[in-house]
């Protein structure tokens, strides 16, 4: 089969089918890894919106969505 490098800790890792997307990550572990980590580099890149991708609300509540243009 064909070896690859899991995204996340670096470790070869073998592809066990072929069918398929291939896969990123080594283990279950290093998908939960990267799936925090992707949540938390959101909340911080400077597009003003929050921790789960939401845009924050307006003072009257409302979403602003023109931020997102």
């Amino acid at each position: 089969m064909t070896t690859l490098y899991c995204a996340c800790c670096g470790r070869p890792f073998i592809r066990t089918s072929t069918r398929g997307p291939a896969p990123r990550y080594c283990s279950q572990d290093c998908r939960l890894q990267m799936a925090v980590r992707r949540r938390a580099w959101s909340a911080r890149d400077g597009t003003g919106r929050g921790a789960f991708g939401r845009t924050p609300a307006t003072a009257d509540g409302r979403r602003d969505f023109a931020s997102l243009i």
